[in-house]
């Protein structure tokens, strides 16, 4: 996978924080950065369960912010396909299995083995070659992913402003004991 790298013109920031303490700046700025995160993570797994019918759940759980500095943050979303048993509640059906939504013929489970364990399909027509069944949701996930960075600069701004409003609040509320 390619690449994803927003960058944020910095000048509104600034001016949002001046007046404020470098103390107060910096708390405002990470808050930002977290809920940004928390933003593009539901944002992502919103528009993923919707398309491929994966719990969001489990979609949060491949996503990950990073605080990489003081002033910069990372989010990582793992494409990997996702095991079938992971999806939801497995039951058995006349054809196959049954894991959450969806539906996978010719599936099994090795009861006997692993009566919670993962869902498993021929890999060919003989008996011995079998394979894990998963879920590829790339297709759906990258393209989801980018259009929520491609908001993030919106959202982010929007978000520094309650922090910095919050910030001068908390500041105002201080003074005030203060007398």
């Amino acid at each position: 996978m390619d690449r994803l790298k927003v960058e944020i013109d910095i000048k509104q920031v600034t001016a949002a924080l001046d007046g404020l303490s470098s103390a107060a700046m910096q708390a405002a700025w990470r808050r930002t950065l977290r809920k940004t995160a928390a933003w593009i993570k539901s944002q992502t797994s919103k528009e993923v369960s919707a398309a491929t019918k994966i719990p969001q759940k489990v979609i949060k759980s491949r996503l990950y912010f990073f605080l990489r500095s003081a002033d910069t943050g990372k989010v990582w979303l793992g494409l990997n396909p996702v095991e079938a048993h992971r999806i939801g509640t497995i039951t058995k059906t006349g054809k196959g299995m049954r894991a959450g939504r969806l539906t996978f013929e010719g599936a099994w489970r090795q009861t006997q083995a692993k009566p919670d364990g993962p869902l498993y399909r021929r890999a060919g027509k003989a008996r011995t070659p079998f394979e894990m069944v998963t879920v590829d949701w790339s297709t759906s996930g990258d393209p989801a992913f980018r259009r929520a960075a491609q908001l993030c600069e919106a959202r982010l701004m929007t978000i520094l402003k309650q922090e910095v409003n919050y910030e001068i609040q908390k500041a105002i509320g201080n003074a005030r004991r203060a007398r």
